[in-house]
């Protein structure tokens, strides 16, 4: 007894959003999944008419195994358990059934013949063949729709093992660039006939798209949905499909391209990896991908100099674009784009790669002051000359100034606004506090500039520091006296000066 009927004319006007070219893929899939090694089709115009003629023929032995099934809706189907046969639900010849005026199904056992006075079987000699089976189908086609139905057959990627022609023409079997053997997601029947979601090691096999074509995504060679990706993709077992067959989850698509980009990461190009089929990748499985991956993309996206904006040094991310870096900021990346990068180590924080000068660190050994009373005479003048100097520059009194002896530090000096002085004359030598005064004022400056900014590559510290020479000059107009102790050292040997420039003190 039926439940329910089937509106045939409702059926088609659902089926015609899908467009007419889905007649033939499921035409072609059911044949390419039978046992046979040709399927030959014939897509022309009925002279004088709105028809087409549709005909797909293979030389399978068997023909159909129940020809029932034929004209029978979810029949239970062989297909089904197979996971490397594109067949679900017995359903495809019936919706291409839907969309026919007049068709029929001829095979060695026998004969449908549907029409307006419905369906016919024949089961006579005449009516079977010796093997193979044919369908012949009347269906309203415009032009377009059959041009179409031609260029998507185009795009198919036969099988090797069948010719498959159209109109004549064989369908020539591409080559894949790779396969990648991946486990992935795919659906068959249980032992009870319903289809449930399982997983099963396959292939995925990547194609270059031809020029004119979209990327997509294939099933064991038929088109399911558009990508836009950089090459085809055909898995060859089944997919998990929606109903129409026409789609597949984004977190099944994601997963395919993480494979893909994971595989194929020495042939992507700048714009693959800016893209965002690579970007969504490497979101969704980026903690799956081999570290070379993410390095690759990620000098791809930012160059092969690149660095992370460090917010605890603020002067080494300046350094790093002085030097050439790429500052990647925190918003360039997702979240889960930047805990791939921090896995692989791809991106390195500027303060470790172009860190700014810190002399006094976390731990760091106390510096080996030397006590005032072992000061040289020229020590002394030139600490009395700091001290008449500072303080006019800067407005801050007293500042301290210490002197020690430190070969392995690498600072010729360091101060700030809230430290002391330090000289070091382990890396100053005793022919600087000799003079001659131009490079102590030199070396003067550079220090007080700390005293307005601790950034040596900021506008603060530039700024200040001219600010500062053009104070000293002031000074040594209106007070000649501040430096009159200290042009003795005018004529001193100015050779093997020792380096002035010295990091801040943070």
């Amino acid at each position: 007894m039926n439940w329910f009927d089937v509106d045939k004319k409702g059926l088609a006007q659902l089926l015609e959003r899908k467009g007419k070219e889905f007649v033939l893929l499921e035409l072609l899939q059911n044949a390419w999944d039978e046992n046979c090694t040709k399927v030959t089709v014939s897509l022309t115009r009925i002279p004088n008419s709105v028809y087409a003629r549709l005909t797909v023929e293979d030389d399978n032995p068997d023909g159909f195994a129940d020809l029932t099934h034929a004209f029978t809706l979810f029949a239970a189907s062989a297909k089904k358990a197979d996971a490397q046969k594109r067949g679900r639900f017995n359903l495809g010849e019936k919706l291409v059934l839907a969309l026919c005026e007049e068709a029929s199904i001829v095979s060695t056992r026998g004969t449908v013949d549907f029409d307006d006075g419905g369906r016919k079987i024949h089961r006579t000699q005449g009516s079977r063949r010796e093997s193979g089976s044919a369908f012949n189908g009347i269906l309203r086609m415009t032009t377009e729709e059959m041009q179409r139905c031609l260029e998507v057959a185009r795009t198919l990627l036969v099988p090797p093992s069948i010719e498959t022609t159209i109109n004549g023409e064989q369908l020539q079997a591409r080559s894949p660039v790779t396969s990648i053997s991946a486990s992935l997601p795919t659906e068959i029947a249980n032992a009870e006939g319903y289809m449930v979601r399982t997983r099963r090691t396959s292939s995925i096999e990547v194609f270059e798209t031809l020029p004119g074509e979209v990327a997509q995504l294939y099933e064991l060679g038929i088109p399911v949905v558009e990508t836009g990706d950089r090459w085809h993709l055909n898995i060859c077992q089944k997919i998990p499909l929606n109903f129409n067959r026409d789609n597949v989850p984004p977190s099944y698509l994601a997963q395919v391209r993480a494979l893909t980009v994971d595989h194929m990461a020495q042939k992507l190009s700048t714009d693959d990896a800016n893209s965002a089929w690579v970007r969504e990748a490497v979101q969704k499985h980026g903690a799956a991908m081999a570290n070379d991956t993410i390095d690759r993309l990620t000098t791809l996206r930012f160059g092969a100099d690149r660095v992370a904006f460090d917010p605890s040094d603020p002067e080494a991310n300046l350094r790093a674009a002085a030097h050439g870096y790429t500052v990647v900021h925190g918003s360039q990346l997702s979240r889960s784009e930047w805990d791939a990068v921090k896995r692989a180590g791809a991106i390195l924080p500027a303060g470790r790669v172009t860190p700014s000068a810190k002399p006094y660190g976390e731990g760091g050994a106390q510096l080996k002051v030397i006590p005032n009373g072992d000061w040289t005479l020229e020590m002394r003048k030139v600490v009395e000359y700091i001290g008449r100097v500072a303080p006019a520059l800067t407005g801050r009194q007293n500042i301290p100034v210490n002197i020690v002896r430190e070969i392995g530090w690498p600072f010729a000096a360091t101060y700030g606004p809230q430290s002391p002085l330090v000289l070091n004359l382990g890396r100053l030598g005793h022919k600087w506090f000799a003079g001659p005064l131009e490079p102590i004022n030199n070396l003067l400056l550079h220090e007080l500039g700390h005293h307005f900014s601790g950034n040596h590559l900021s506008e603060e510290y530039h700024d200040a520091l001219t600010s500062l020479g053009a104070r000293l000059a002031n000074l040594a107009l209106s007070q000649p006296e501040i430096f009159a102790p200290m042009l003795s050292c005018a004529d001193a040997d100015q050779g093997d000066e020792p380096p002035v420039h010295s990091p801040v003190h943070t």
